[in-house]
């Protein structure tokens, strides 16, 4: 099968929904969007002539479609995801995979049994930057990695059925796991809420690594202060990706700590270099990683396995915390 001739539908023309339209769009496979809110298929008509739409998800089911993009509320991800299965369709499933492990875990092994792709919305494993982060990390520009931390926080969207930890978190665990290359032995944090809601507005978890490395993750979506950053600390130097509105920068600091001749400890330190980094849109390259993966079968950074480790992780830093307060999780 040629990626040309691959037909997808999505169902959910939210505001996230909305990105996902337009980049399948672009890339010539849209066939039918769904959604339950006749306005917002309306906007879809007017933008997208001879696009079908329809507020039934077994008719965009039953359509000879290859594939189904679920951009749904995530509480609604996993259902989706598995009669879109069953009907023997790949799927595209936003992040989360699903709210719990074991969502996740049917979902991921409805999948390998129905032998269709089961691809997740990590976009952030598709930026050009952080492509070429995990390329320098592997070529060990700043030498053994000991530790990441990664900060997402701004006044974002409150969710009615996720917290800021399961809203925005999936983003950075998925890039922690990619550049660990393993699940993380222990996961300890904090989550805090703003109101009487029993929602986390607030989430800060700690994992630690079998090697011997360590991650930091800190999400809010009450912060006036937008900021998007992971840094990578490795034994020669750090390299900071600044995911901000100019597209997203990538700079690389030498440094380490140095034995002094006379005794003691000191740090050496060079001047950030900023790297060059291509240009694109990391959902168009998500999207046609989903495309390839339809038409060759061959793995993706965003499979169904990886995905559901991620979900682990997630699940973890709520499994002991009913009133969000600190919490020590053994993985």
């Amino acid at each position: 099968m040629s990626i040309s001739s691959i037909r997808l539908g999505v169902v959910g023309a939210g505001r996230w929904g909305a990105n996902l339209i337009r980049s399948c769009s672009e890339l010539g496979v849209l066939q039918i969007v769904c959604d339950t809110a006749p306005t917002a298929l309306d906007r879809v008509e007017a933008t997208y002539p001879g696009v079908a739409t329809t507020t039934d998800v077994d008719w965009l089911l039953k359509s000879p479609i290859h594939g189904v993009v679920v951009a749904s509320p995530a509480h609604l991800h996993a259902s989706l995801a598995r009669r879109a299965i069953a009907s023997g369709k790949h799927v595209f499933v936003e992040k989360p995979l699903a709210l719990t492990v074991a969502d996740a875990e049917k979902v991921v092994s409805d999948a390998e049994r129905a032998g269709v792709v089961c691809f997740i919305g990590h976009v952030l494993l598709y930026h050009p930057a952080v492509r070429r982060l995990l390329e320098l990390v592997r070529g060990e520009a700043i030498g053994r990695v000991v530790h990441a931390r990664s900060r997402r926080m701004g006044l974002g969207r409150l969710r009615e059925h996720e917290s800021v930890w399961w809203s925005f978190a999936p983003h950075d665990v998925a890039l922690v796991l990619e550049l660990f290359g393993e699940p993380p032995t222990r996961v300890t944090g904090a989550q805090h809420r703003a109101s009487e809601h029993p929602l986390a507005d607030f989430a800060y978890a700690d994992a630690r690594f079998g090697g011997g490395g360590s991650a930091h993750i800190e999400v809010s979506w009450l912060d006036p202060g937008k900021c998007s950053r992971f840094d990578v600390f490795g034994t020669r130097g750090v390299l900071s990706f600044d995911d901000g509105s100019a597209g997203g920068t990538l700079t690389l600091t030498r440094c380490a700590v140095e034995a002094r001749p006379g005794g003691g400890r000191a740090i050496r330190g060079e001047p950030p270099e900023s790297i060059l980094v291509s240009e694109g849109e990391p959902l168009r390259y998500e999207l046609e990683a989903f495309l390839s993966a339809i038409a060759t079968g061959e793995p993706t950074l965003s499979g169904g396995r990886a995905a559901l480790e991620v979900v682990r992780v997630l699940a973890a830093l709520d499994a002991c915390a009913p009133a969000l307060e600190e919490v020590s999780v053994a993985l």
